[in-house]
């Protein structure tokens, strides 16, 4: 019964390590949210998320690429794969393209880390300008160099994940979570505030590097040691066209999405930004959660499509697409009933739990918000996975209208007008454009690579 369970949920190996993170994520979440309450008063508490927002610019540098190299990885897998045996002196194509891969991938972000950098400590330094919050400038100093480690180490994970090392990828995130939970714990403990950001910052990178230059250092020279350029496979020619595009999309889906905590610190303050940060921790570990279906068969289903067997790819991509859907909406769910019986907690505990979180109502327009945008990933990430540039003018105008709506609510009703705007610009404008987009993709598409 188990198995037949197993098979119903694509539960194979990489995706139990996904589990794995996110069920240590339920488990551990819980004690974090517990301590951080214990030892944090409200402000810092909406300092702590402010940083953690900052921290999350990194995703803005990425500019999409990370998806797109992964499914890139992926269909040189089948070639790559035959070629193999026969190839002893990285001459064969696949070799080459994939050389081209890492190298071009690893110029890239390390200009992407260094820009992320020196924009990071510029919001940092803004938003937090006048704030009378104490010892918030040394952490930042120090967790920003570590997060633009992570962002140049990134690439390298993704070719790895796109390449066929899911275990290792998903054993190594794994590693990370449970290492940066238990550094923050004791960070916690011992009075350390701010700085438990500096000492997860560090076991990220720290596990990122192991994995890239000692796990995989044999891996990657190969590939490094090779001279010959492919015929016919080029940075700017196949990945630039997709990245360029992915790249803008990333940008205004981050300016929408990305900075809920950074614009209700600077248009108001940092104590009614914490309990929308503490929630949106919540949150993101709910979609993150769901996610895991989608993410760890995208390189699946791009691999599939590299081989021509579009069918099998179709129906696995719709199964686990309905599967994170029902995953999401239970998770926020739970969420809400949580918060709804947190006045009666607060009659258990001496702590105030209520101002700590935000309202049933925020949470309800928050979730309706990310149910609409997690089925837009859905497609997006279906259209990367077919080779496809994403769908531009779709996500360029939806979540165009999204930041819009979100900056100027925020702006005028802090986090009430910023969750009202995301969620009426999600489901009036963003949601539906995207899904006609998709739709007019998947009735028209046809691959060269069949023709």
């Amino acid at each position: 019964m188990l198995r037949q369970l197993s098979d119903r949920l694509h539960l194979d190996r990489p995706l139990a390590f996904v589990l794995a993170n996110k069920v240590w994520q339920v488990l551990s979440g819980p004690i974090t949210i517990a301590l951080i309450i214990a030892n944090f008063t409200l402000q810092e508490q909406g300092m702590y998320s402010g940083i953690i927002s900052i921290i999350g610019i990194q995703s803005l540098f990425e500019l999409g690429l990370l998806n797109v190299l992964i499914g890139q990885a992926g269909h040189e897998v089948p070639h790559f794969s035959e070629d193999r045996a026969s190839d002893s002196d990285g001459s064969s194509e696949s070799i080459k393209r994939m050389a081209e891969l890492v190298r071009g991938s690893r110029r890239w972000f390390a200009i992407a880390s260094m820009m992320f950098a020196a924009l990071a400590f510029g919001i940092g330094f803004v938003t937090f300008r006048g704030t009378d919050a104490y010892g918030w400038q040394l952490p930042l100093v120090f967790v920003i160099p570590l997060s633009a480690i992570a962002v140049f180490l990134s690439p390298s994970i993704a070719i790895l994940e796109g390449a066929g090392f899911r275990d290792d990828v998903y054993r190594n995130r794994l590693f990370q979570i449970v290492t940066g939970s238990l550094v923050v714990w004791t960070g916690l403990v011992l009075g350390c505030k701010l700085w438990v950001l500096v000492f997860s910052a560090a076991a990220q990178a720290g596990w990122m590097a192991y994995l890239t230059h000692w796990r995989y250092g044999a891996f990657f020279k190969k590939f490094l040691t090779v001279t010959q350029r492919p015929h016919n496979f080029s940075w700017r020619h196949d990945v630039v066209p997709i990245q360029w595009r992915s790249a803008i999309a990333s940008i205004v889906f981050y300016m929408a999405t990305g900075l809920f905590t950074v614009i209700v610190i600077n248009f108001h303050s940092a104590t009614e930004a914490a309990p929308l940060g503490m929630t949106l921790t919540i949150v993101a570990a709910i979609q993150m959660l769901a996610l895991a279906w989608i993410q760890t068969k995208y390189p699946v289903v791009a691999a599939m499509h590299g081989a021509l067997r579009r069918e099998e790819a179709g129906t696995l991509w719709r199964q686990i697409a309905i599967a994170s859907t029902g995953i999401l909406v239970a998770g926020l769910g739970s969420l809400i009933a949580l918060i709804a019986i947190l006045p009666i907690a607060e009659t258990w505990t001496s702590a105030a739990l209520v101002p700590r979180f935000l309202s049933v109502a925020q949470v309800a327009m928050l979730g309706t918000g990310c149910v609409l945008n997690h089925a837009v990933a859905i497609q997006a990430f279906y259209v990367l996975s077919r080779r496809s540039s994403p769908l531009l003018a779709a996500s360029t105008i939806g979540y165009g209208t999204v930041g819009i709506a979100v900056w100027l609510g925020g702006y005028w009703n802090g986090t009430n007008g910023l969750l009202l705007g995301y969620m009426a610009a999600m489901l009036l404008v963003a949601f539906p454009i995207h899904t006609v987009a998709y739709i007019k993709f998947r009735s028209t598409y046809r691959d060269p690579a069949s023709e």
